[in-house]
């Protein structure tokens, strides 16, 4: 409803004391402590109003262990839009400042502004600040003004039974309506108007109290939560252990030994086929290129060729004289020269057909091949002109090294399958007896007949491309179970671990072991076996020495900066990882109550 301000009768005095009030700047002191960070001060700025802000700063303040930490503080006074004056008697505080471009005061009275503080900043003899005696705190433009309506208590609204929550004075300027319910009220100036209870008011004050009180709740009992992963290591644990043949030590495996496990004999028969490409090269049908050669001759003396000499090209491919000829001498500057005609040989020099390689086009050096190397500089022969004529015409035929080759890789094809035949046949016992055989391998174990091997008769000389090979070989080895060694391994693991830590796991995959000593008489096979496992601080509270350490960390992080208790539980020992979940999520500080702190444990 619609209010009129109350007017106040004019009289001398109340002219006077108008007249005597003057408008004030808007202006605050805002007093430092000797720790308060540059960020700090910051947010205390953006929460005044006021546009001019003294700042009373004490000597050795962390403001002026920096002029960084000041140009700071300027820029966002600027970004502000706020004035701000330092008042310091601390002489490197005050000089900085003046750098930077504050206006600086080394006390508050005088210098054009109101005397706010009196007294001076004065040390004691212990080095303590004595804290200025502030006469004014802020001055403000608006100050209150007394009302000279008379008071009620709450006893005589009682008293004129009352019920409700806003009490105002008659002659104070009603709505329309409520001067019509009102007519017959009383003209005293100090009689009161008793207004219903608003409901929306109601229920926004009981709402904004839920929340009011949410929030003090919330602010009130903090907690967190530490996460925590225990550190761990790998260990590994060797142990011997006996493989006896069941059928052999059958009595002494009976009495179940704790380092003997027995062992089962595995035999199998290995056939191999496969088929082998004859290497024999005839070349039947085919024709060898002819030319000429010109032969020079660097020597000063004749230099006689038997018939067939070999004159070969750079890729091997070797021509022939047909007759004795004799080169006549000459001299490196004009050597003697000789040109003869050459037939190329069926094969060059690497043993392969030469048929259409050997016809050559453009210049062609020469050498002998049958000379030294010596003489092969003092006579050579370079091509007379294209080789024309060679045709390719090769027709392959089994030969006697093919025969031999074969035999021997049929041999080493039936040893290389040797292990995964056996492997083969562990899996399908183990598929037929739900059992977890594994072959036993390793120098010496497998063991195999003499091998087999099949070629048909009378092939060498053969004009065959391929020819097929058979091959046999009795296999056998010793197969153990998998089971039976790692309760073994997983028993010793768990006795060599730290009593004081956790086994967190065994890693299976990483059986290894190897032959020590390998007993054929009595058929008994001595291994050193080796597993790894993982083991960890035992950090659960739910166990002994997890409590302990849980308590232990508890008291000592308790009201603790979160960054501090962090650091703390990091270096301990038992402690691989934290990571500290705070409620609220701004809080800077721990739960000084232990119970408010949580712990959950994370497995790595």
């Amino acid at each position: 409803m619609a209010l009129q301000k109350r007017k106040i009768k004019a009289s001398p005095d109340n002219d006077e004391k108008v007249k005597s009030k003057k408008p004030k700047p808007m202006k605050k002191i805002l007093y430092l402590e000797i720790d308060d960070e540059v960020t700090s001060v910051y947010d205390k700025l953006a929460k005044l109003k006021h546009k001019n802000i003294y700042l009373v700063i004490p000597q050795r303040a962390v403001l002026f262990h920096s002029s960084i930490n000041l140009k700071i503080l300027k820029r966002k006074a600027d970004d502000l839009d706020k004035n701000i004056y330092i008042v310091t008697n601390d002489p490197n505080g005050f000089n900085l400042a003046k750098r930077i471009g504050f206006e600086v005061f080394d006390k508050l009275e005088g210098h054009g502004h109101p005397s706010l503080v009196s007294g001076k900043f004065r040390e004691n003899a212990d080095g303590e600040i004595t804290p200025l005696k502030a006469s004014v705190n802020s001055l403000n433009e608006d100050s209150p003004s007394r009302r000279d309506e008379k008071k009620f208590s709450i006893s005589e609204l009682i008293k004129r039974g009352t019920k409700g929550f806003q009490i105002l004075p008659k002659n104070l300027t009603l709505s329309k309506k409520d001067k019509s319910s009102k007519k017959k009220s009383s003209d005293n100036s100090n009689s009161l108007v008793l207004i219903a209870p608003n409901k929306k008011a109601l229920f926004t004050l009981v709402g904004v109290s839920v929340i009011i009180l949410m929030a003090i709740s919330y602010i009130a009992l903090p907690g967190a939560t530490l996460v925590l992963t225990a550190k761990s290591n790998v260990i590994e644990v060797p142990k011997n252990i006996v493989l006896a043949d069941l059928d052999r030590n059958r009595a002494e495996l009976d009495a179940r030994p704790s380092n003997m496990i027995p062992s089962y004999k595995i035999q199998t028969k290995i056939d191999k086929v496969f088929t082998f490409q004859a290497t024999g090269k005839d070349a039947q049908g085919g024709k060898n290129a002819t030319g000429t050669v010109k032969i020079n001759n660097t020597s000063a003396t004749e230099w006689p060729l038997v018939a067939r000499t070999r004159f070969q090209s750079p890729e091997g491919i070797v021509y022939r004289s047909s007759q004795l000829v004799t080169v006549p001498g000459g001299s490196v500057d004009k050597p003697g020269v000789l040109e003869i005609p050459v037939t190329a040989d069926p094969l060059d020099a690497f043993g392969q057909t030469a048929g259409d390689r050997a016809n050559l086009k453009g210049d062609i050096k020469f050498f002998l091949p049958a000379l030294s190397s010596e003489n092969q500089k003092k006579i050579f022969a370079v091509a007379g002109g294209p080789f024309t004529g060679g045709v390719t015409n090769v027709v392959k035929f089994i030969s006697k090294d093919d025969i031999t080759a074969a035999t021997a890789k049929m041999k080493d094809e039936l040893k290389a399958a040797e292990e995964a035949e056996l492997k083969a046949v562990v899996e399908k016992k183990n598929q037929v007896n739900n059992t977890r055989l594994s072959l036993l391998t390793g120098k010496g174990l497998l063991e195999n007949s003499e091998p087999v091997i099949s070629i048909p008769p009378n092939l060498e000389g053969q004009h065959l491309e391929t020819f097929d090979v058979k091959g046999s070989m009795v296999a056998s080895g010793l197969a153990y179970d998998m089971d039976e060694l790692l309760a073994i391994l997983k028993t010793e693991i768990r006795i060599k671990k730290n009593p004081e830590k956790n086994l967190a796991s065994i890693d299976e995959d990483s059986l290894t072991y190897k032959v020590v000593d390998n007993d054929k008489n009595a058929q008994k096979v001595v291994i050193t076996a080796t597993i790894q496992g993982v083991e960890e601080f035992e950090i659960s509270p739910n166990k002994e020495n997890g409590e302990r350490l849980v308590k232990k960390i508890k008291e000592s992080i308790v009201g603790k900066d979160i960054r501090e208790a962090r650091d703390f539980i990091q270096n301990l020992p038992e402690i691989q990882n934290v990571e500290i979940k705070s409620w609220p999520a701004w809080a800077p500080t721990l739960p000084s109550v232990p119970d408010n702190i949580k712990v959950e444990i994370k497995h790595g």
